[in-house]
């Protein structure tokens, strides 16, 4: 073998020794690092006061004439506006630092500033300069409040190094928070009530700024046997939920109850109060009794007043009108002589035909004439005039 080719085959062994495996990567030594992790959790108590104030929604006017013994049902809302007050603004949260690299590093204390300029005190536990061993983890809390709930960024710094009297590194991190959903509620709904009155409902709404508006609605009924002047009082009352606080508000509605002439009702009014209700029963309907035979027709009074007059019966409409007016004049309402004559004619009208009887023109046109005037006698048109209802 000659020299110079032994040579070659040594330096090509050597180089194929020397070279890494295929697809491999070139080992680079590890050195040490430092990972921070914040938390910042907000908190606030939101403390609510309420206003009430109560009105009659019906009758508008806060003002009634009633008949005797006439049932009217008065219905009152209450309005509550909560207005919220936001204090005791606070944040806390952990600082987490890590060794992540490889062998001990040396901490220095570590920084923790807000956006807005002030500094945040961390309770670490442990003096500085503090060594991190290898794979440790060192964890600080802190607790900040504030005079407001402004929204800030929190910004953690840890300065470190490896020999103990230099720091030339910075391992960091940031956390945004704001005050948006208060952690404690202090009277955040309340309950309502009117001892003289029964709830039928309410409705509720809340602005974006947390005000709380609410409104309760109420009835009841309303009535006076005798005559005279009258106010009815009622008083409704909030308790809040967390510190019991009450509040009250009143509305007062005027009752008048002539002693003189009274007042009249209409035919509706009369369907709808009789034994059968479905409203208060108004005794006045004692005077005739909703079961007595209505003349000719084959029906009682109650069934007369409930029978609709199709086909424009001129029949009914006239009975219609004319019940109402005799109940009003049982119930104390004066009358007026065209009533008197009117009454008069349809008493003889009832005497002679039956529903279904055919009328002439002219009888036909009589009894609608009639149960106009009478129309506008329990509608309070003439007369003494209309009684709430």
């Amino acid at each position: 073998m000659r020299p110079w080719y032994g040579i070659f085959l040594a330096l090509g062994f050597l180089a194929a020794c020397s070279q890494s495996p295929q697809g491999a990567k070139p080992q680079v030594a590890a050195g040490p690092a430092v990972t921070v992790e914040k938390t910042a959790n907000p908190s606030f108590k939101r403390t609510y006061t309420w206003t009430i104030k109560k009105r009659v929604t019906d009758p508008a006017t806060g003002s009634l004439l009633l008949a005797p013994g006439e049932s009217y049902l008065v219905k009152y809302a209450v309005d509550l506006v909560g207005t919220p007050k936001d204090t005791d603004f606070k944040v806390e949260g952990t600082v987490t630092i890590k060794n992540t690299g490889v062998g001990a590093v040396v901490l220095k204390a570590p920084t923790d500033t807000l956006s807005t300029g002030e500094s945040v005190s961390l309770s670490c536990g442990v003096s500085f300069p503090y060594t991190l061993a290898e794979g440790a983890s060192l964890t600080c809390t802190y607790s900040q409040a504030f005079p407001d709930g402004q929204a800030r960024t929190n910004t953690v710094a840890v300065p470190w190094g490896t020999d103990g009297t230099t720091f030339p590194n910075t391992a960091s991190a940031q956390k945004a928070f704001s005050f948006t959903a208060p952690t404690q509620v202090v009277d955040g709904s309340v309950s309502v009530a009117d001892p003289s009155a029964t709830p039928t409902g309410s409705i509720s709404n809340i602005t974006p700024e947390g005000i709380i508006s609410q409104t309760y609605f109420f009835e009841r009924w309303v009535r006076f046997e005798t005559c005279g002047e009258y106010k009815v009082e009622n008083i409704a009352t909030f308790t809040t939920n967390t510190t019991r606080t009450q509040g009250s508000a009143s509305a007062t509605v005027a009752v008048s109850v002539p002693c003189q002439g009274g007042c009249t009702l209409t035919q509706g009014y009369w369907k709808t109060h009789s034994r059968y209700g479905p409203a208060p029963y108004d005794s006045t309907w004692a005077g005739i009794g909703e079961d007595t035979p209505f003349y000719l027709s084959g029906q009682s009074y109650y069934q007369v007043l409930w029978t609709s007059p199709s086909g424009g019966n001129a029949y009914y409409i006239l009975a219609h009108q004319f019940i109402a007016a005799k109940l009003n004049l049982l119930k104390g309402a004066s009358s007026t002589p065209a009533v008197d004559a009117a009454l008069a004619w349809a008493d003889s009208f009832f005497q002679t035909y039956r529903p279904g009887d055919a009328l002439s023109k002219t009888v036909a046109s009589q009894a609608k004439a009639y149960a106009a005037t009478l129309d506008q006698y329990n509608n309070g048109l003439i007369g003494p005039g209309h009684c709430s209802e």
